[in-house]
């Protein structure tokens, strides 16, 4: 039998930081020079070079006044429930759920979830949990945002683990996956619930479909006792869960680098790319936002390739079907914009116009492909 202490150990280079680090953590990330302007193009809406020298201290002052009240996790989610309320309130038309009563309160649950945006799709599931009384999740990471180390730090900080997906060789890579897969099976025996895509990185042309690859890193931590796919289903709850955004406020970069891939096979990310997309997921206009539940998964399947099958159609299901979605293929197919005057249609226009050619239509299929009778 492994005990907590060495479970911890054998782990401590991927799972979340503890409550006695946060406020250590918290402190040292107030100095990191991505942050800080990652902060001030929040704040303050500043990504100028030339006003950054005269903002940082200001902004440096504020977070270590800030952070110097946390002092356990519990008043770090305060302070992260004001924040995301606070967004919630200035960047949408309203945030809505959908299915929460179907979630059991007696197991823990794996959400499988889509996955549109860096940092708010698990942070607003979370949000929809503690809202009606359910624990919140820890979640899943992939090792590449440790290449933008305040973003690492900020999750990991905000009960996040790393996946890693990187590892040089075959070898290290199925090492990588079992330990992944073990600490999974460690954090829901302690009867907390996890959060994690269903597929590497966020999609970026609007279709939803679930890599049968994360399904058999579940089921490897349970292999000792059963190889059967459904026996891994036995041991917990797997949620699908859908995420549903009326404007994507990062389309225009996923186009721009969807059609980069297209016409050279290659996208190479620019220095700061995932710190821009990270505050222009948070900061940018979204529309409405939708959190949808599906039932945990029966155990009756064949493999995790009709698994993964029966999720997607789940979060197809699932999907909120918003006006944006039918003015994409309105535009695709030359007829006009088919939405009513406001913010929502100016942010769209505003996007879809600001790109031509291939850019501009990829940018429109990546709405048009969450249409609910359009096949993901």
């Amino acid at each position: 039998m492994v005990t907590q202490a060495s479970s911890l150990d054998e782990f401590s280079d991927i799972a979340p930081y503890a409550d006695a680090e946060l406020p250590e953590r918290l402190l040292a990330l107030c100095s990191d020079p991505e942050l800080l302007d990652a902060a001030c193009a929040l704040r303050f809406k500043i990504a100028t070079n030339f006003l950054k020298p005269f903002v940082r201290p200001l902004v440096r002052s504020r977070l270590k006044r800030e952070v110097s009240k946390i002092k356990d996790r519990a008043t770090w989610h305060e302070m992260m429930v004001h924040f995301i309320e606070s967004m919630l309130e200035t960047t949408t038309d309203g945030f809505t759920y959908s299915g929460i009563e179907s979630i059991p309160r007696d197991r823990p649950c794996v959400f499988i979830s889509n996955h549109r945006d860096i940092t708010l799709d698990p942070v607003l599931v979370n949000y929809s949990l503690w809202l009606n009384g359910h624990p919140t999740c820890k979640i899943a990471i992939g090792d590449n945002l440790l290449d933008l180390r305040v973003g690492a730090e900020f999750m990991r900080i905000n009960d996040s683990f790393v996946v890693v997906r990187n590892a040089p060789g075959l070898k290290a890579q199925y090492a990588a996956m079992s330990k992944t897969s073990r600490y999974i099976r460690y954090v829901l025996g302690q009867g907390q619930s996890v959060w994690i895509a269903q597929r590497e990185g966020r999609s970026k042309d609007g279709a939803d479909r679930t890599d049968p690859a994360v399904l058999k890193m579940f089921a490897l931590a349970y292999r000792e006792q059963s190889k059967d796919i459904n026996h891994m289903l036995e041991q917990f709850n797997l949620v699908p869960t859908t995420l549903t955004y009326e404007l994507d406020p990062c389309a225009t970069r996923k186009a721009m680098e969807l059609a980069e891939r297209e016409r050279t096979g290659n996208y190479v990310k620019s220095e700061h790319e995932d710190r821009d997309s990270l505050v222009q997921g948070i900061r940018g206009f979204k529309g409405r936002v939708h959190v949808a539940y599906g039932h945990p998964m029966d155990a009756q399947y064949r493999d995790a390739d009709e698994l993964a099958q029966a999720i997607d159609v789940t979060m197809t299901e699932n999907r909120r079907s918003y006006p944006t979605f039918l003015a994409a293929r309105d535009v695709l197919n030359g007829n006009f914009v088919t939405l009513e005057q406001g913010r929502v249609k100016e942010e769209f226009s505003t996007q879809w116009q600001s790109l031509e050619g291939r850019e501009r239509e990829l940018l429109l299929q990546q709405y048009a492909n969450q249409a609910r009778d359009q096949a993901s």
